[in-house]
């Protein structure tokens, strides 16, 4: 019994010799190289064109878009739109070289102004309306000249009501 013991065990060592072969795989390995290209390109920046007063007196600027709050409501106005909360389609504001002008409210009043920068990059103006019974004194700021259009923020407090006033405006040549 004990060589066939042995001799089954010699057998059972062959048979699962064989098997090992036949129960692995050959496997291949393949590296896969993942690569990026980064292609570097020149950035252009365009700047704005720096406003200037010949610039700001070179012809009237009519409004093309504003957005506002003021004494807590929301005004809204873009030309030639439906939706906007008042019309500005007939108003303008002429600045003229020796720092005076005109604003034409939307009903065709004329009022005189004065203007000047309020700084030295011209990026801030304020401008006062000589409006009776009140005068109001009105500030640009952040102006930026692209495009052929002013681009800029402009705040106030009404002298009649005493509401504040924020507004972010557009304005293009008439």
């Amino acid at each position: 019994m004990k060589i066939l013991l042995s001799g089954s065990t010699i057998l059972l060592l062959i048979f699962l010799a064989s098997l090992e072969g036949g129960l692995s795989s050959c496997t291949k390995d393949k590296t896969i190289y993942d690569t990026v290209t980064v292609i570097q390109r020149d950035t252009i920046i365009i700047k704005d064109t720096a406003l200037t007063a010949e610039i700001l007196t070179a012809h009237p600027w009519k409004m093309q878009e504003m957005y506002a709050v003021t004494g807590g409501l929301i005004r809204y106005y873009l030309k030639g739109a439906s939706g906007n909360t008042e019309s500005f389609d007939n108003e303008y504001i002429v600045f003229n070289m020796d720092k005076s002008g005109t604003y034409v409210e939307n009903g065709g009043r004329h009022d005189a102004i004065t203007w000047d920068f309020a700084n030295a990059e011209k990026t801030k103006i304020y401008w006062t309306l000589h409006n009776t019974p009140a005068t109001f004194v009105i500030t640009w700021d952040n102006i930026r000249y692209k495009n052929s259009s002013l681009f800029y923020d402009e705040y106030y407090t009404d002298g009649n009501t005493g509401e504040n006033s924020h507004a972010q405006e557009i304005r293009v040549p008439l």
